[in-house]
């Protein structure tokens, strides 16, 4: 069929009116910017203190004080204990496994002043124990245990992981976990020591160490006495 005339203007006029911009002045996008931060954070805190916040300390055993559930209700999986000390962050995402088929009573122990970065994972068949002023980057995924059989067999029918591929976590105070970093059974991380982006960590860290690589391995010393300098 062809083109008429008005096809070509509605479609000339379209274009002229998605690129036309309005001459607003630089105050109205401050006065926009600033009315939209302070309206979703209320709508934030308000979701927290009375939606969020009561739910997570209903199913955890102990909740310190200022929780702070940064965007929505970490998700919570099995019917294990899960212990959370004060000021504690938690980002977007979170999971939470506390598997029961394992262990009777799996714990989760999370210390004060710690922050668990959004996508971030713990899954726990025992024991998983975070330390105090803990930094969790975002994705850090946590394991003490291999989360299924090895056998293909044992999958296939849904059994619960072997006792003996299930070993205790701990991650000692002042560490900091990159981003997707992954810390698997059995392992302890020692205090103040930094576990880079990616790393996968099977065995444990020494503390005041920075480890790398998969498996992760130990590539710097830090030295406390020098402002935070590393070797």
């Amino acid at each position: 069929m062809k083109e008429k005339w008005y096809h070509r203007l509605l479609y000339e006029t379209a274009i002229y009116l998605r690129r036309l911009r309005l001459p607003f002045p630089r105050v109205w996008g401050a006065i926009f910017f600033y009315e939209r931060r302070m309206r979703l954070t209320v709508w934030r805190r308000l979701k927290q203190f009375f939606y969020y916040e009561p739910m997570f300390r209903y199913r955890c055993v102990k909740v310190g004080s200022g929780i702070y559930i940064e965007y929505n209700m970490p998700l919570i999986l099995g019917y294990g204990s899960l212990y959370v000390g004060d000021r504690v962050i938690i980002s977007g995402n979170v999971n939470f496994v506390v598997s029961y088929k394992v262990h009777p009573d799996p714990t989760i122990v999370i210390g004060d002043d710690v922050y668990i970065g959004y996508r971030s994972v713990l899954s726990c068949a025992e024991s998983i124990v975070v330390g105090n002023r803990v930094l969790l980057a975002e994705g850090v995924h946590i394991y003490d245990n291999n989360n299924h059989p090895l056998d293909p067999m044992a999958r296939a029918r849904n059994l619960p992981v072997e006792k003996e591929n299930v070993a205790p976590v701990v991650i000692e105070d002042d560490v900091w976990v990159g981003s997707d970093a992954a810390i698997l059974r059995g392992v302890t991380v020692g205090h103040g020591a930094v576990v880079a982006t990616h790393a996968v960590v099977t065995s444990d860290v020494p503390p005041m160490s920075v480890v790398t690589g998969n498996p992760a391995r130990v590539i710097k010393h830090i030295r406390p006495d020098s402002n935070h300098s590393v070797t």
